[in-house]
């Protein structure tokens, strides 16, 4: 748990900062938008890490009742919230138009 919370902070910070730069894309004000959701949920999901710890500290050390509990609400927000941050990859695909076509050895041989 402690290794995914670190490496997902280097991965959100780098495509928030590559995120308005999608070849895919060619709107600007809704690329612009993506960014500053992607910042939000980067920033919701951070600020869910102190309470986590917190609640988890109360657990594990002082023996709180309810504690894992409410450790175990904070653990499942982070995981929305790392769902939503790459959900937000949807703006950045819209254009993009993917297919699979048969091959040209298979028209001549028909």
């Amino acid at each position: 748990m402690i290794s995914y919370m670190l490496l997902t902070l280097p991965y959100m910070l780098m495509m928030i900062n590559v995120g308005d730069k999608s070849l895919f894309t060619q709107n600007l004000r809704k690329l612009a938008a993506n960014k500053s959701r992607r910042k939000w949920v980067c920033s919701l999901f951070f600020g869910t890490i102190v309470p986590l710890v917190y609640y988890f500290i109360q657990h594990k050390v002082h023996r709180v009742a309810g504690a894992y509990t409410t450790y175990a609400f904070f653990e499942w927000a982070l995981i929305v919230f790392d769902v939503m941050f790459d959900s937000l990859a949807m703006v950045e695909f819209q254009a993009l138009d993917m297919s699979i076509l048969p091959s040209k050895a298979e028209e001549l041989r028909s």
